[in-house]
């Protein structure tokens, strides 16, 4: 889903008026919306030209979008049954509703944007009221109701206020939305129920946060295109590495690797490799590492570096550190996006990839993307750990003897179930084209499909596993 986004945050506000965390939060809110792959329009320390700027900006954009977000960090009050988030230029407690006009965003702008876009859902989250002045009946923000396909959602129930403080560096309604805004398959109404009851139990039973919705439709901030760790050590443009564009000579020979043009390709990663790594920064390496993985499907240097890559990786090691290995690593399980590729894993020299798991000296590599598999809470994956965890697969078949086009007779072990851990994965390896192979086939398959050593994964059949075949391809009477 499509979906744009509107952050401010400000803290510096008039003396007796500042913020310390409005902007942190923001800057975070805005971290995790641009992993989730949103069109984000931000400002910090909003003015009140800004404003106009801004609502101008986010109502000309959000026809193109099937969703949008506004999030407000900052000063925020009522004055005669108007809600107002306020600009840096406002006083606060402003002198009247004539300066609280001019100098603030009214609530109702944005929600009279939304009113003119019923058929796309619509978030305004209002982290708002946070010193302590403000938490008199004065400074609160008036009752608000949403308009057709809109949620509202505020950091205080109406007659609160709200805190600055609560988690290192945000207020205590943004530091619980940070906790649970990434988790994947999350609805928005469930996140919202979570963060008020961390912000109940944070705040001692002393704040309650409010939301009111008409949303028809179900909407979730990570539906798996998440990068998983916000703390991951690269920058945007390597890890959604799409957006790579650097020109200096680095970045033209990582664009020639890119170009899928193999006279192309095989100088440049000559000359990339031919650079000693101590020359590289961690960003570089792991850009490199990316591409080599990528490359190696088809471009002769690449694939001459995979086949030995128990040998090429060592020199790429510096201070315990393989930026190389974990941009190798890190392809393998997340696309161009940045996004959880799931079972969908680049496969290229797997098994000699996994293989290094083993040494001592790559263990930094193989912890960084084990977190974030880990992470990522999903199920179906093998998670490199310091000691290795059998896979176990349990397969139900039954005989099916039948004559093929030359007459001869053969018995086929049709399978009626593959399961692990309690789940059936019938449906996702009859995809992987295992049909006429035997156990080790089906190994094989198996392992890609966990992005798994191949010596991990245990088949318990209840019939040996000569030539398998499945119960749709026996209902649809496919000749073999």
């Amino acid at each position: 889903m499509k979906t744009l986004a509107l952050i401010i945050g400000n803290n510096e506000y008039h003396e007796g008026a500042k913020l310390a965390n409005a902007i942190n939060d923001a800057t975070s809110i805005n971290q995790v919306f641009e992993r989730l792959g949103f069109d984000v329009i931000s400002k910090y320390d909003c003015t009140a030209s800004d404003c106009s700027d801004l609502l101008a900006d986010f109502e000309n954009k959000i026809a193109n979008y099937d969703a949008s977000i506004f999030y407000f960090a900052g000063h925020g009050y009522e004055l005669d049954g108007e809600n107002y988030l306020a600009s840096i230029d406002c006083q606060i407690p402003p002198s009247d509703k004539y300066h609280a006009g001019r100098n603030s965003i009214r609530l109702s702008e944005i929600l009279d944007i939304y009113k003119k876009n019923t058929n796309k859902i619509n978030i305004a989250i209002i982290d708002a009221c946070r010193r302590a002045f403000d938490r008199g009946g004065n400074a609160t923000l008036a009752p608000m109701f949403a308009p057709k396909g809109t949620l509202l959602a505020f950091s205080t129930s109406p007659n609160e206020g709200a805190s600055d403080e609560g988690f290192e560096g945000h207020s205590v309604y943004t530091g619980a939305l940070l906790k649970y805004i990434g988790r994947e398959h999350l609805s928005v109404e469930e996140l919202f129920k979570k963060v008020r009851k961390t912000v109940y139990a944070l705040s001692e039973g002393k704040r309650t946060t409010w939301e009111h919705t008409s949303l028809i439709n179900d909407y979730y901030f990570n539906t798996g295109q998440l990068v998983h760790s916000i703390a991951i050590p690269y920058d945007d443009k390597v890890v959604k590495d799409i957006d790579y564009g650097e020109t200096d000579e680095f970045g033209n020979l990582i664009m020639d690797v890119r170009s899928q043009n193999w006279n192309k390709q095989n100088p440049a990663l000559d000359k990339l490799l031919s650079i000693p790594a101590s020359q590289l920064n961690k960003n570089q390496l792991f850009i490199l590492g990316r591409n080599i993985l990528q490359a190696s499907g088809a471009a002769r240097s690449a694939v001459n570096f995979m086949e030995s890559i128990s040998t090429n990786i060592s020199k790429y090691s510096i201070a315990g550190e393989n930026h190389l290995l974990n941009g190798i690593l890190f392809e393998i399980y997340f696309n161009a996006h940045g996004e959880f590729r799931k079972e969908k894993t680049k496969n290229y020299f797997l098994q000699k990839i996994l293989a290094l798991r083993k040494s001592v000296n790559l263990k930094s590599s193989f912890d960084f993307i084990s977190k974030l598999l880990e992470n990522t809470n999903y199920k179906l994956i093998y998670i490199p750990k310091s000691s290795d965890e059998y896979i176990d697969i349990n397969v139900v078949s039954s005989t099916h003897n039948t004559t093929n086009v030359i007459g001869e007779d053969i018995a086929y072990q049709v399978i009626s179930s593959i399961t692990y851990d309690g789940l059936d994965i019938t449906k996702k390896i009859e995809n992987y084209n295992v049909t006429g192979l035997n156990e080790n086939g089906l190994k094989q398959a198996l392992a890609n499909f966990f992005t798994a050593p191949e010596g991990l994964i245990q088949i318990h059949s209840n019939l040996e596993l000569k030539k398998i075949a499945f119960i749709k391809a026996i209902t649809e009477e496919i000749d073999w």
